[in-house]
């Protein structure tokens, strides 16, 4: 079985000093979170519980992804199951911490960390690009800049061109 919290362990301190960054009135009041429970992660949609009843749902991808400037959700499973969309539907998500990988795959390089009700905007007006993959799963990709427009944007980070701020 494959390890789906390896890439969060693995970044766990780039995600909280980033959090950390977008949020510091908020983290000012806690200091550490934990990692979401198996049913937390399956069913509720945030991979990472802070003692505020405040979640961050997390996804890394691998470097080759950055060129599409895109946040990109799954929408369907290889069984059909509760996916990211159906959970981000139903309410459940609040923040989203989307990263990309160097190519070594051994720092961060690109954050951004988004209102989840952007999304949900997004998708109701459905502004998004439907992506199907050869395994028959699929995906929702969302544009940053549309992100932007509906107010979603609350950090950017990105190291290749050395921007790291806030955007309120």
């Amino acid at each position: 079985m494959v390890d789906v919290r390896f890439l969060e362990n693995k970044f766990s301190n780039e995600i909280q000093y980033h959090i950390k960054k977008a949020l510091p009135n908020l983290y000012d009041n806690f200091m550490y979170f934990r990692p979401a429970t198996k049913y937390e992660d399956g069913n509720l949609s945030f991979d990472l519980a802070f003692d505020l009843n405040f979640t961050v749902s997390v996804r890394i991808r691998k470097f080759n992804y950055i060129k599409y400037f895109d946040l990109t959700i799954r929408s369907k499973s290889k069984n059909n199951g509760y996916t990211e969309v159906d959970k981000i539907k139903d309410g459940l998500a609040q923040i989203y911490f989307y990263a990309y990988m160097d190519s070594n795959e051994t720092e961060l390089i690109k954050v951004r960390i988004v209102n989840v009700d952007s999304i949900r905007k997004l998708i109701k007006d459905q502004k998004y690009e439907k992506r199907i993959n050869n395994d028959s799963t699929e995906f929702l990709a969302f544009k940053f800049k549309d992100i932007h427009l509906e107010n979603g944007a609350i950090y950017k980070f990105d190291k290749l061109t050395n921007i790291n701020n806030i955007t309120i």
